[in-house]
């Protein structure tokens, strides 16, 4: 039996077992998704590869991006099992519902078929409707609004493979298509899977998440839409590349990038605020991948080598630093971040809260702060682009949003922190909390640590994808920085154009805290708060955290503050329902005019609109 089979088989087990033994299930996992992180992280490193398996429609397969993807999404599911553990251990329903979305997740990366494919990216959309649902008490609609943006995402991607296999005859991922706009529907496919399209229909994704156990918003955030940007990947690396197409990605990416960071900021949910954060992210790696495409049209192997090199590092940061983030949305009782009621954590668990925290507001050395590295690196190399004047210029304009946007994250994840580990009520729940949280933490702060062997792997894979014989390691020695602890960037031209040292820069961060701390000691010095523009209070509260933006962007919340009880509080109307009310009301003054019209109850009218629809399909069919 070919031995890919095992890696299909084995987040089997705890699904096997979920409904009957709950807890062991989640144990069982936790086994599961290490060996596959295992594996993978072997295959990457040259010592074991596996071959493709194929019968009739069904064939998977375990190589280049699928390898990388596997790696990424097992270790947020590791932290799904053991935050499982701890959060509603004996619940049968959600214990087979996680298996189910973990199982489908592993089988989307290594589907080698579309038709595959397909039938577990649906499966996955239905196991989020699962998750979202299970609980009677919530409202109804948020698993629906999942489900339907699901289905949006699967009717693109059945248009887009049936054109796939039009144009290539094949059904196999990995066939070359040369026609931008199958790869243009396929892309959108994933896109809208990820929740930036249309720009102010982003709360679709917050909306479901929220309202997901947080074990569910992990896999949603974390895992899922690192499987869509998979397949973004995937089929815009068999593509031909096309100038248009990548600057619409950048366009769309850049706007999500800002909008997503403007709503987290103002957001007092303890979930939506993270769930918003990943419109954000997201809208970073789809910028990421249009400049994949458009250096790709240019032939600029080393360019576009280091791009997809930083949308690895960047999806890698993003979801171990985003599976931690919805860990600590567990330490509230209350879904408003203000609340005192909570779960009081340890000092280590609240380091590794802080590492999280700082990894996506995008700061230095974290993963975060190395992934926005590699997406500012590449807005500004394109910027000064002699290659085409309106790459130049996009990247010029969506470097300035994503500048923007990534700013707007540190006061988010600030508040974020502060806030959400100030908890004093109860402590009953420390455990619960504090042992993932650790694990999530202490796995973002190895991507600094061992960021030059990932980097490493990571380039070897990039050069097996673009088929480049010379490895690109983009390490290097520079300015005393010895190998391998300095990454470098390369310009168009192919020299250096700029470089960090991760390592050096926590070596000078710790140097410098405990310089200030043997100077100043323990001293603390007390200024007035200034409270966002409202009421004076002793603390500052999480509202005024982001109080001036709403003011000035009082069009984009469709927001008012409203004074109930002595306190302030934001009213947010719900921008999607608004918009799809008013599309409703068009549709519904559309037909109203054109029953009016046409089929205001003469027969003869009737007859006549039928004869001319049966025509029409008559002549349509026929060409």
């Amino acid at each position: 039996m070919n031995s890919i089979i095992f890696l299909f088989v084995l987040p089997l087990i705890p699904l096997a077992i979920s409904f009957t033994f709950p807890k062991l299930s989640y144990y069982l996992g936790v086994i599961s998704t290490a060996t596959l992180a295992a594996i993978s992280l072997v295959d990457l490193s040259g010592y074991l590869s596996f071959s493709t398996l194929t019968f009739h429609y069904f064939s998977i397969g375990f190589q280049g991006l699928s390898v990388i993807f596997e790696f990424i999404v097992a270790v947020t599911e590791i932290v799904v099992y053991v935050f499982s553990i701890y959060y509603m251990p004996e619940d049968r329903r959600l214990a087979f519902f996680i298996s189910i979305a973990v199982f489908t997740v592993n089988s989307v990366i290594i589907s080698r078929n579309v038709i595959l494919f397909l039938m577990f990216w649906e499966s996955m959309s239905i196991s989020g409707y699962l998750l979202i649902g299970y609980k009677n008490r919530i409202k109804s609609y948020p698993p629906f609004v999942f489900f339907a943006f699901g289905e949006l995402s699967t009717v693109f991607l059945t248009v887009g493979f049936a054109a796939y296999f039009f144009a290539t005859g094949s059904l196999q991922i990995g066939a070359f298509v040369s026609n931008p706009y199958i790869t243009l529907i396929i892309l959108l496919g994933f896109i809208f899977k990820m929740g930036i399209v249309p720009l102010q229909m982003v709360e679709w994704l917050p909306i479901a998440h929220g309202n997901a156990p947080t074990s569910g918003s992990i896999l949603f955030s974390a895992s899922m839409t690192t499987v869509a940007l998979y397949g973004m990947l995937v089929f815009a690396t068999s593509s031909a590349p096309d100038i248009i197409l990548g600057v619409l990605l950048i366009v769309f990416g850049s706007f999500s990038l800002l909008f997503g960071s403007i709503f987290a900021v103002s957001s007092e949910n303890s979930k939506m605020l993270p769930a918003y954060s990943t419109v954000e992210n997201s809208g970073a790696m789809i910028m990421m991948v249009g400049l994949f495409i458009s250096w790709r049209l240019y032939d600029n192997l080393p360019l576009y080598s280091f791009i997809l090199l930083g949308i690895l590092i960047y999806a890698t940061a993003h979801a171990w630093s985003k599976s931690t983030a919805f860990v600590i949305s567990g330490i509230s009782l209350d879904p408003d971040i203000n609340s005192r009621r909570g779960v009081r954590i340890g000092k280590f668990s609240k380091f590794s809260a802080a590492v999280a925290a700082i990894s996506l507001m995008g700061l230095l050395p974290l993963g975060g702060g190395i992934g926005e590295w590699f997406l500012l690196e590449s807005l500004f190399i394109s910027a000064s682009s002699n290659q085409h004047v309106l790459l130049a210029v996009v990247a010029i304009l969506s470097g300035s949003l994503a500048s923007l946007g990534a700013g707007i994250s540190i006061p988010t994840f600030t508040k974020y922190f502060s806030f959400m580990t100030g908890k004093s009520v109860d402590e009953g729940g420390k455990r619960r909390i504090g042992v993932p949280l650790s694990i999530g933490g202490t796995i973002v702060l190895g991507i600094s640590l061992f960021i030059p062997f990932l980097v490493y792997v990571y380039s070897v894979s990039v050069s097996q994808i673009t088929l480049n014989k010379h490895s690109l390691i983009f390490l290097s020695s520079l300015k005393g920085i010895p190998y391998p602890f300095l990454i470098y960037s390369v310009s168009q031209t192919t020299a250096t154009f700029g470089f960090i040292s991760p390592l050096f820069i926590m070596m000078f961060i710790a140097t410098a805290a405990l310089a200030t701390f043997s100077i100043g000691g323990r001293q603390r010095r007390s200024i007035p708060v200034w409270n966002g523009g409202i009421d004076q209070e002793d603390e500052m509260s999480s509202f005024a955290y982001a109080n001036v933006l709403r003011i000035i962007l009082s069009k984009v919340y469709l927001s008012r503050e409203e004074k109930t009880g002595g306190e302030y509080h934001e009213r947010t109307f719900d921008i999607f329902w608004i918009m799809i009310v008013d599309f409703a009301l068009i549709i519904r003054k559309f037909s109203s005019r054109f029953g009016k019209v046409v089929m205001n109850g003469s027969i003869n009218r009737y007859i006549a609109y039928i004869i001319v629809a049966f025509l029409s399909v008559l002549i349509i069919v026929s060409f």
